[in-house]
Parts: structure tokens; sequence; C-alpha cells
């Protein structure tokens, strides 16, 4: 992976971690991954960051920040 990205990654409390570079800095955590997919597509495109978000199994796989795609509702 690139230095420079943001992670989605299922934490071990069933929350999802929106996790930014090599170190894994943790910048939120959500309780709906669509949640936090909008969240750290936002920062990718804003920051020009590559973003993966982990699939079922845990693998990171790269995903497109310009298509910006939100929850219709947000509870």
């Amino acid at each position: 992976m690139d230095s420079r990205f943001i992670r989605v990654t299922k934490g071990s409390d069933r929350t999802w971690i929106v996790l930014r570079g090599p170190r894994s800095i943790s910048l939120l955590r959500f309780a709906i991954k669509s949640h936090a997919v909008a969240y750290a597509r936002a920062v990718s495109q804003a920051g020009k960051l590559t973003l993966f978000v982990d699939d079922k199994h845990g693998t990171a796989i790269r995903q497109s920040a310009a298509s910006l795609t939100y929850p219709k509702i947000l509870s």
C-alpha cells in the first residue's frame, strides 16, 4: 500500500474504523460501514489519498474516492 492512504477496517468491537497512513492513525469510528466509507471517501478525495476498504475477509480492496456516495439516512 502507498504511505498516503485511508483505510476502512472492522474493529474488534464491531465498529468500523477509519485509519490513516502506515501507522494506522485512527480518525473516527462508526457503527455502520456505509457511514465509515462515506467519511473515508470525503477525506480521501480532499487529501488526494488512496482509499482502501476491507472486504468481509479483512482484505484491503482499493476503492475510487471520486465516486462520492452517501447513505440516505444517517442514524
